[in-house]
């Protein structure tokens, strides 16, 4: 029996990330709009300076960004799988994809800092 336990043991551990990559931030979702109404295009312009300027050097490689008004079925994906109801939309994953953090509408340089800091980041 203990022999069935330790391959169940060896192959579950081989499907999927280790457990250190769970709640590590693997990907950066970003998703705006390039065409929209006057406010809301305010907004996202000013969520794209603020994604520039944060994921910058080493964290530009953990970054996908998506334009709606251009790729809608890219982002309908993750407007569907995690409820987006608003943009510019910033969505911390992990490794399996689950929702690790989460802004939409106007996005603070600083809060996002702080939370990829809160990640070791």
């Amino acid at each position: 029996m203990s022999v069935i336990f330790i391959v169940i043991w060896l192959v579950m551990g081989m499907i999927g990330p280790a457990p250190a990559e769970t709640g590590k931030v693997s990907q950066v979702v970003y998703i705006t709009l390039t065409k929209a109404c006057g406010c809301t295009l305010v907004v996202c312009q000013a969520g794209d300076i603020v994604v520039a300027n944060v994921f910058n050097g080493a964290r530009r490689g953990l970054l996908k960004r998506l334009d709606y008004s251009t790729d809608k079925e890219a982002a309908r994906v993750y407007i569907k799988k995690y409820r987006i109801t608003q943009a510019p939309a910033l969505l911390f994953l992990d490794a399996r994809g689950n929702l690790l953090w989460m802004r939409a509408g106007e996005l603070s340089e600083p809060e996002i800092a702080a939370q990829l800091g809160k990640f070791g980041m």
